[in-house]
């Protein structure tokens, strides 16, 4: 299933668009758009997809999306069926990155959003009391905020989210091609190396010999960095980019296995199974589905 470019339509001349939509069912289309999304869903169940996430949803369900993060949320069949009589409402806030000005999210007092932003690439689940907190804001929000006010909320919203330590991370780091930049040069030229040569056999002495590190200080670093081994990094990135092609459902299992480094068709399905606790048919299944 290949996503495909959703343009989002503009509120007037507002930096930003809140609405309220109430459909018969979601938009129903695997999706992607530069605009940053914040979803609430208010009355609706069925499956989530966000990147390589595949999770149940139902009403209270509160995401945050990065730019151009691939999505859908596919409501249960009962809601196609004729005269089902059933109604789906949702509170959407989205915004382009640079809504305010290009500079904006660049000046000091921004740098906890701008990371939130960065992390929402990877789509992110916002739980508990930060929920709840949200969603009474994004209530003021969409009763006829206006000027001055409506920015204020919209930076409140954010602001509780970024500070906030009951958030859940849904897609996987190799899915978009994405990875966190860290503070020095050595980590980001293992993470080119990686995303670049993944698809054959690297040993572990290759990975530290980009760092000009020997094997131990290697997997010393990498872990202290990361909060992962090399390995596991280097399977969750294999694996991530097998979820897009069994998405887009254009080779065999088998294929896919060994175009992404899996020398071994158990060993892939082992993997697979690890970190999507379901093995790649069913993951398959459930897209096409």
């Amino acid at each position: 299933m290949q996503a495909v470019f959703r343009k989002i339509n503009p509120s007037a001349n507002y930096s930003f668009v809140a609405r309220v939509d109430k459909l018969p069912y979601l938009y129903e289309n695997w999706h992607f758009h530069p605009e940053i999304e914040l979803t609430h869903i208010v009355q609706s169940r069925g499956t989530r997809f966000v990147g390589d996430s595949i999770e149940e949803f139902e009403e209270g369900d509160l995401i945050l999306l990065g730019s151009n993060l691939p999505h859908v949320w596919k409501n249960d069949a009962v809601y196609f069926a004729p005269q089902s009589g059933l109604q789906v409402e949702s509170h959407v806030i989205q915004f382009l990155p640079d809504c305010f000005g290009k500079d904006f999210f660049e000046v000091k007092e921004m740098e906890g959003l701008k990371r939130l932003f960065e992390k929402a690439k990877r789509g992110i689940r916002i739980l508990g009391k930060t929920r709840e907190r949200i969603l009474t804001l994004i209530t003021r929000l969409l009763e006829n905020a206006s000027g001055v006010q409506r920015i204020a909320l919209f930076l409140q919203i954010f602001e509780t989210i970024a500070e906030s330590d009951e958030l859940v991370l849904l897609s996987s780091e190799g899915f978009l091609d994405s990875y966190h930049r860290f503070d020095t040069d050595a980590i980001n030229r293992v993470y080119e190396f990686t995303l670049s040569q993944f698809n054959r056999r690297i040993l572990i002495d290759e990975a530290a010999s980009v760092a000009n590190m020997s094997v131990p200080n290697f997997c010393r670093y990498f872990k202290n960095r990361t909060q992962k081994t090399y390995i596991q990094f280097l399977t969750e990135v294999r694996i991530g980019y097998a979820c897009r092609m069994l998405i887009e459902n254009k080779k065999s299992i088998q294929q896919i296995a060994y175009e992404c480094g899996f020398h071994n068709l158990s060993n892939f399905n082992r993997s697979f199974r690890m970190l999507k606790n379901q093995n790649p048919m069913a993951y398959r299944a459930a897209f096409a589905g």
